[in-house]
Order: structure tokens, then C-alpha cells, then sequence
């Protein structure tokens, strides 16, 4: 095959890629998503949101009843979509930061200044979980309106949220940059 859009690459096949003990090729390392089953809950969590915003409208306008129950659920669950999401984010290492310095800092400093950020991040999001969880005990005595349910129950996201953001952060400097391929777009030098 001749040459390609991007260069002079010959496409290989199937065959020459995967050598032939089935194991992919050592340039492709795997790398094993752990926030996958946080990524599908948050998904279900917005279609259940979805689900009942159009089921409010219709009981509302159509048949003229209500559900009392569902604007509070919708909210609660967008809560906990909110700070369970923030935790994928920071296994992706997406979250938004303001680069200018960074892009024009050397490697060396860049992998420093990447590990001072992820240990600023650390150590405020456990300062965060006591204080947090001091709310939930104190707003458990009341109840939500119309759920019934405790009403520390919308404050107990931020705790979790945050629990799982240290361990997104902690893993992700442990596990996943030490087997990201070269053209994770994560690692590449202008991402943080």
C-alpha cells in the first residue's frame, strides 16, 4: 500500500499487528478503566432524570396530577451525577485548568508541577469529607419533603464525591500514568 493521508504508513493487517500468542503488541498497553461503572451509573442517573422531567410534564399538563415526588428526586440525582461525575473526571484528568504557564514549562517541571496540583487536590478533598459528613449527621434528623428520605441524604454526594476523587487522583498517578500509551491525549505536553 502506498502512501497515506497521514504520511508514508503502510496499513498493516489484523494478522501483523497481534502477534501470533494473541496478546496485543507492547506499543498498545491496556489500560483498565476503573471509573467505567461509575461512568454507566451516571448515565442510568441522567436518563432516570430524563425519564421523569418528561413523566412530570405529562402527568402535570396531560392527566392534570402531579407527582409530588419527582422535581426532588430529579434534583437529588443530579447531585449525586454531579460529584460522582467530578470523580471520572479526575480519572480522566480532564477537569478544566488554566494552562498558560504550564505550556511553556519544561517536561522536568511540567511532571512536577503535575504531581503539586494532584497533591493540592488530595489534600483539600479530604479536608472536605469530615466537615461534610458532620452536615449529613446533623441534617439526617429532618426529612426530605416528599420522598421521605433523610435530608442529609443531598449533602452525603460532596463526602462521596470527594473519597472517590482522592482515589481517582491517588490511582491515576500510581497506576494509570505509569501505563498510558504515548498518544493518551491525558499525558500529551499540553495536558494537565
Amino acid at each position: 500500500m502506498g502512501p497515506t493521508l497521514f504520511g508514508n504508513q503502510k496499513k498493516r493487517s489484523m494478522d501483523e499487528q497481534t502477534p501470533t500468542n494473541g496478546t496485543p503488541p507492547p506499543t498498545a498497553r491496556r489500560i483498565l478503566d476503573l471509573a467505567l461503572p461509575f461512568r454507566i451509573a451516571v448515565a442510568l442517573a441522567l436518563i432516570v432524570v430524563v425519564g421523569l422531567t418528561l413523566a412530570q410534564i405529562f402527568f402535570r399538563f396531560v392527566l392534570n396530577a402531579p407527582l409530588i415526588w419527582s422535581e426532588e428526586l430529579s434534583r437529588l440525582l443530579v447531585v449525586w451525577m454531579t460529584f460522582i461525575g467530578a470523580a471520572v473526571v479526575c480519572w480522566d484528568g480532564r477537569h478544566l485548568n488554566i494552562d498558560v504557564l504550564f505550556g511553556i514549562l519544561p517536561a522536568a517541571a511540567k511532571q512536577i508541577v503535575r504531581v503539586i496540583n494532584a497533591v493540592i487536590s488530595i489534600a483539600l478533598l479530604v479536608i472536605l469529607v469530615e466537615p461534610t459528613m458532620r452536615l449529613v449527621e446533623i441534617e439526617n434528623f429532618a426529612e426530605l419533603g416528599a420522598l421521605e428520605l433523610p435530608s442529609g441524604i443531598v449533602r452525603l454526594p460532596v463526602a462521596v464525591g470527594a473519597v472517590l476523587m482522592v482515589l481517582a487522583i491517588a490511582l491515576r498517578l500510581l497506576y494509570r500514568r505509569r501505563r498510558a500509551p504515548a498518544d493518551d491525549p491525558a499525558y500529551l505536553k499540553d495536558a494537565m
